[in-house]
C-alpha cells in the first residue's frame, strides 16, 4: 500500500515570506475560531501581504483572499504553501 508521504519544513517567518515572494500565488489553511474549523483559502502575493508576530507571540498571516476579494489575518496557521491559479480553484 503506497502512502502520501509530505514533507514537512519548519522555517522562519522572513525565510517564508522571502519563498513566497518568488511566487504569484498561494494557498493557507488554518484554524479559524470563528468557525470552529479548518479554513483553505487561495491567496495572491502582493506588497500588503506580511507575516508577523502579534502582542502574544503568535504567528499571523495578513494577505489577499482570492475567494473573499479581499483582505484578511490569519493565525493559528497549519500550513502555506505555494500554488497555481486555477478558476475551480477560487470558486
Amino acid at each position: 500500500m503506497e502512502t502520501d508521504e509530505r514533507q514537512v519544513t519548519q522555517i522562519s517567518v522572513e525565510d517564508l515570506t522571502v519563498k513566497l515572494k518568488q511566487h504569484q500565488f498561494f494557498r493557507v489553511r488554518y484554524f479559524a475560531k470563528k468557525h470552529n474549523d479548518y479554513i483553505v483559502r487561495m491567496g495572491i502575493v502582493d506588497d500588503k501581504m506580511r507575516l508577523w508576530e502579534d502582542s502574544k507571540e503568535e504567528i499571523c498571516f495578513t494577505y489577499f483572499d482570492l475567494q473573499q476579494n479581499g483582505y484578511r489575518t490569519a493565525k493559528n496557521i497549519d500550513y502555506i504553501q505555494t500554488a497555481s491559479l486555477r478558476k475551480e480553484a477560487i470558486n
